[in-house]
């Protein structure tokens, strides 16, 4: 994958928590609750692990997820 930023070649890998992982528009005092009614988005999280597909830019220090495919 290139990276949408600089073009270089990203790396493929896994960003991975003991927790859910999720996005949300603030910080959170209890940070392991997402809620779905603040608009939170859970990138990862199930019985199985808390593990996302995800490439890494080195060139510009970014991650990117894609949020529908593993």
């Amino acid at each position: 994958m290139l990276c949408p930023y600089c073009g270089d070649e990203m790396d493929k890998g896994f960003v991975q928590s003991v927790k859910k992982i999720f996005w949300t528009r603030k910080r959170k005092k209890i940070f392991w609750i997402p809620d779905s009614s603040k608009d939170d988005i859970i990138i990862s999280g199930d019985m199985n692990g808390w593990t996302k597909e995800a490439y890494l830019c080195k060139n510009c220090k970014k991650i990117t997820i894609d949020l529908v495919n593993d």
